[in-house]
């Protein structure tokens, strides 16, 4: 004889949430593939089956693996204009990103990205991100993406198409970051600074010099995007940190004659790299100027000038600096949250 247990429906919305609950008797051993079988029939308990928790059945699926009949699930339900929670489709685009779905990882993040009705958190486009890793194969990100361009019913789209380049940068999937900007060129929502200097910054990290200072020569050649502070930082530091010291001073004085006035993170990129350069002369000119321009210099401005003048020899004025260290206070130098400051205004 068979065994009965009940079932609680959590409301869906069907138009207008219902605020009504249900309770369903059905065979406890009945598994969720027949069940879901049942959706389409047509037969009279098709009014029963449209009154059960269908965000339990979806967990269910999610909860086994079983992403080709939750897509099948979500699909049917979709033909019958109901719509499940935001909280589902966060918990399958976890489960497909576990199992390196990428085509139901899109799908999720599609349906999270055109329900939520609010900006997406940072784990979403991570998780989206993540799905890619062990996989070459982008084209159900590319025409995501691509839809997202085109979406007239979402006012952020290149916010969303930014933040998606950041998760991908972030597991450090660079290839794909390059190639995410080389679509969009052909799009119609286009990249701005914002996205050449998320790339900029990736190449940067990553080592690869050449290919950022390519990419900061197609910007110059874009009409529709204008190089800003943010722009010759990213690439200062990537010089700085690949030891191209020699088109540091270069790019510097590119960024001065542009009229784009140097700060905090411009002088210590160039400082830094000066001083290990052995320019200790043209390393002080612009600390002085720094510190006439009453920019904070940090303790590791000093320490960096310090060791390069006594690598040079110059120890008389290594040691006034080192004195001039002892006697400034913490206030009046530049610390941690002083470099964030300069990045807040430019993220999204």
């Amino acid at each position: 004889m068979a065994k009965w247990s009940i079932v609680k429906r959590i409301p869906l919305y069907r138009g207008s949430l219902s605020s009504m609950k249900h309770m369903l008797l059905a065979p406890s051993e009945l598994s969720s593939s027949c069940l879901h079988s049942l959706i389409n029939t047509g037969e009279e308990d098709e009014h029963l089956l449209k009154n059960m928790d269908y965000m339990n059945l979806v967990d269910k699926y999610t909860r086994e693996g079983n992403l080709s009949a939750a897509n099948d699930l979500l699909q049917s339900l979709q033909d019958q204009n109901i719509c499940l929670p935001v909280s589902v489709f966060k918990n399958l685009l976890v489960a497909a990103c576990e199992l390196n779905d990428t085509k139901f990882s899109c799908r999720a993040f599609r349906e999270l990205l055109f329900q939520a009705g609010r900006p997406l958190c940072s784990d979403c486009y991570l998780n989206l991100a993540r799905a890619f890793i062990n996989t070459d194969d982008c084209v159900h990100l590319l025409s995501l993406l691509k839809e997202v361009s085109e979406s007239s019913s979402l006012p952020c789209r290149l916010i969303v198409i930014n933040r998606t380049i950041l998760a991908f940068a972030e597991s450090r999937q660079i290839d794909k970051v390059v190639m995410i900007l080389e679509e969009m060129k052909e799009w119609e929502c286009k990249p701005d600074v914002i996205t050449y200097n998320s790339v900029l910054d990736v190449l940067g990290r990553a080592g690869q010099v050449n290919e950022m200072l390519k990419l900061l020569s197609s910007m110059k050649e874009d009409c529709d995007v204008s190089l800003n502070i943010v722009t010759y930082n990213t690439v200062l530091n990537g010089l700085r940190k690949a030891c191209r010291f020699d088109m540091c001073l270069v790019l510097y004085n590119e960024m001065v004659q542009c009229g784009i006035e140097p700060d905090l993170l411009s002088y210590t990129a160039v400082i830094d790299s000066l001083g290990r350069a052995g320019n200790t002369k043209e390393s002080l000119r612009l600390f002085d100027e720094m510190k006439e321009r009453e920019i904070r210099p940090s303790v590791y401005v000093y320490r960096a000038l310090i060791d390069c003048l006594k690598k040079s020899g110059e120890f008389q004025r290594a040691l006034q600096l080192s004195d001039e260290l002892k006697n400034t206070s913490t206030q009046d130098l530049a610390g941690p949250q002083d470099f964030k400051l300069h990045f807040r205004p430019h993220r999204r």
